[in-house]
This record gives structure tokens, C-alpha cells and sequence, in this order.
């Protein structure tokens, strides 16, 4: 039977082997690998969130498929609350897995974060925050389960034949990583409030080959991401959600929009649902509920690029999980401060 073979890196000898950084889908909801910034920004004691991202589970490969997957977890927490009035500091730190195709690439990082937000008006409704993030990278490649150019015969693939790459199977590589970001957030009025922010990764450049190439050093990535929420009566029941994202990384651009909408049920329940586009990519549909402090949402990815042939459309799966601990809702904050509702 004819296969497609779906191929995760591209390697020659003598060339460095490039990984991409990690993304979701839903980056609204994995704060720390958004922004430094949005540290220790929230309405509650502490954060923890959870995102999972299953990604190409459709595409063939040597073993049948492989997805994509990648994991993210993470912890921040305010601190001298009472101390620092309408200002606010806090730490975190962000773990974060991701396994590419067949496990030719695999990546594992653990970063500390610490932000200052200070209020610029009297009652601490306007805030700029300062964030920094450092800690370290790990990477692997394994080129058991990829194919070459030298492994095509008469025949088609045949991985008995060498694939004359140079023997760095299962090296491993270590590096640091420092991001920094920035964040403006705004309670503009009892019904609207909105925040902007900006972060600048790999601000170090590390190197980067599992060949030994000192030249081969990381390029800078630029996030700016926006938001808001606008509610649409006095009973604070019902709100729209827009977002937007615009990342680069050297000749590499991504932009994503779109509109949620979130309807409270009760005090401790409410529903949400909404949309988003990733330019040139995928459309991102995306429901879920919160309960008690718990927010729970699902995305799916429906694939339109030129991949879309052998993904069938199908681009990926997420899910994130993120709990505020005593958490608090707008209207019980006096001068209340905009943290987004992550």
C-alpha cells in the first residue's frame, strides 16, 4: 500500500538541526509561556495552570502516525499583597515538554519568572507590570525513525541503508534562556478593560547545533498580544472576549485573532465558547466551563494550509486546565485591578 511519509526534521552533515518554539492555541491560557509579564497578575493567592497540545495525528509516518504533542505546566503567585496596596510582585515558574513527530526532536525546559506591576493611578486600575524569565533548555534529537535521502532505492524506502548523516543520535544539548516582557493593563470602566503586552525570548541568543557550530545561535522571538473583556449587562453575566497574537522569529510570522464569549451561570459556574483564526493555518474553535475557580477549556484546530491534504483538515487538539485559589470576581473588588481571565 502507498504511504506518505511525513518527515520531522531535514537534516544534512554539516548543518545545524533548528527546533521551533513551542505554541498553542489557546496562549490565553498559558500565561507564563505567553508573557514574563503576566506573572503574579491575577485576582487570587495563587495560579496554576495545565495545557496539553496533540498536534498532526493524522499523518502516516515509518510507525504508523506520531503527533506532535507538547505539555506546559505552571505556578505564580502574588506576594506582599497587603504591603503593596494597588501595586503588585510576584514569582512563578513554567515546565514545559514537547515531543516532535516520531521523537526525532524532543525538548524540556524549566524557567523562573518574577514581574512587578505598578498602579499609575491613584485607585490601581491602570497597571504596567515588568517581567523577567531565565532558566534552562534541553534538547535531543534521535534519527532512528527518520528517513533520507540515501535510504531511497528502486524499491522506495529502505532504512537498512545508511543514511550518511553524521552520528549524533541521541546527543543531547544545554542551554540557558532568558525572556523578558512587558504588560499595560486597564479597568478602563466598570464594564470594559483591556491589556497589551509585549515579551522578547532568547533576549541571550544562545547557541543551538548538536554539531558543535558556535556560530549557530537562536533568533529573537516577538510576541505582542492584546485583550480585553467588555461586558454586555449591569448583572456582569455575559462578556465578550476579543484576543489577538503577532509572533516573530526571523522570517517566520504568526498572527492569530478572535472573539470568545463567557456567560455566567451562578457566582461559582460559568460556560464560554468562541473562535479564532491563525492566519494562512487553521481555524480554532474552543469551548469550556468554569466551576469553582477551575477553568477548563477544549480547542480544536481545523487545518486549511497546504499541509491540509495530508492532515485531512485535522490540525490539533488542546486542552487547558488553570485554577486561581480564592479567586475573585470583578464586582467584589472595590477599585478593582484588570487581570485577564485566564
Amino acid at each position: 500500500m502507498k504511504k506518505y511519509f511525513f518527515f520531522a526534521c531535514m537534516m544534512t552533515a554539516g548543518t545545524a538541526l533548528l527546533g521551533q518554539d513551542i505554541h498553542f492555541s489557546q496562549y490565553y491560557a498559558s500565561p507564563l509561556t505567553l508573557n514574563p509579564a503576566l506573572t503574579a497578575n491575577i485576582n487570587g493567592v495563587f495560579r496554576a495552570a495545565f495545557n496539553y497540545r496533540n498536534q498532526w495525528f493524522t499523518i502516516p509516518t515509518l510507525n504508523s502516525v506520531a503527533p506532535y504533542q507538547t505539555y506546559q505546566v505552571s505556578v505564580d503567585a502574588p506576594i506582599l499583597r497587603e504591603r503593596l496596596q494597588n501595586d503588585a510582585f510576584g514569582f512563578g515558574g513554567v515546565f514545559y515538554a514537547d515531543r516532535a513527530g516520531d521523537g526525532a526532536l524532543t525538548t524540556y525546559s524549566g524557567l523562573a519568572s518574577i514581574a512587578y506591576h505598578k498602579a499609575v493611578d491613584r485607585y490601581g486600575r491602570a497597571r504596567l507590570g515588568l517581567g523577567l524569565q531565565a532558566g534552562v533548555v534541553s534538547k535531543r534529537v534521535n534519527i532512528q525513525n527518520l528517513v533520507f535521502e540515501n535510504q531511497l532505492d528502486n524499491f522506495g524506502w529502505n532504512t537498512s541503508l545508511s543514511n550518511g548523516e553524521t552520528n549524533f543520535n541521541n546527543r543531547a544539548i544545554f542551554y540557558p534562556d532568558v525572556n523578558i516582557g512587558v504588560l499595560w493593563t486597564h479597568a478602563a470602566s466598570d464594564m470594559a478593560r483591556y491589556y497589551v503586552g509585549f515579551a522578547m525570548n532568547h533576549l541571550s541568543r544562545p547557541r543551538e547545533s548538536f554539531l558543535g557550530d558556535e556560530t549557530n545561535r537562536m533568533n529573537y522571538r516577538y510576541n505582542i498580544h492584546a485583550g480585553g473583556e467588555f461586558f454586555l449587562d449591569q448583572n456582569y453575566n455575559f462578556s465578550l472576549s476579543p484576543t489577538f497574537l503577532f509572533m516573530l522569529q526571523a522570517n517566520a510570522q504568526q498572527y492569530n485573532f478572535g472573539l470568545g464569549l463567557n456567560y455566567w451561570l451562578s457566582d461559582n459556574m460559568a460556560i464560554f465558547g468562541g473562535g479564532w483564526y491563525r492566519v494562512k493555518d487553521a481555524v480554532i474553535l474552543n469551548v469550556g466551563v468554569e466551576f469553582f475557580n477551575t477553568r477548563i477549556g477544549l480547542s480544536y484546530d481545523i487545518n486549511h494550509s497546504d499541509l491540509r491534504t495530508a492532515s485531512r483538515a485535522q490540525g490539533a487538539l488542546e486542552a487547558s486546565v488553570i485554577y486561581v485559589f480564592k479567586k475573585e470576581r470583578p464586582m467584589s473588588i472595590q477599585y478593582e485591578k484588570y487581570c485577564p481571565n485566564f
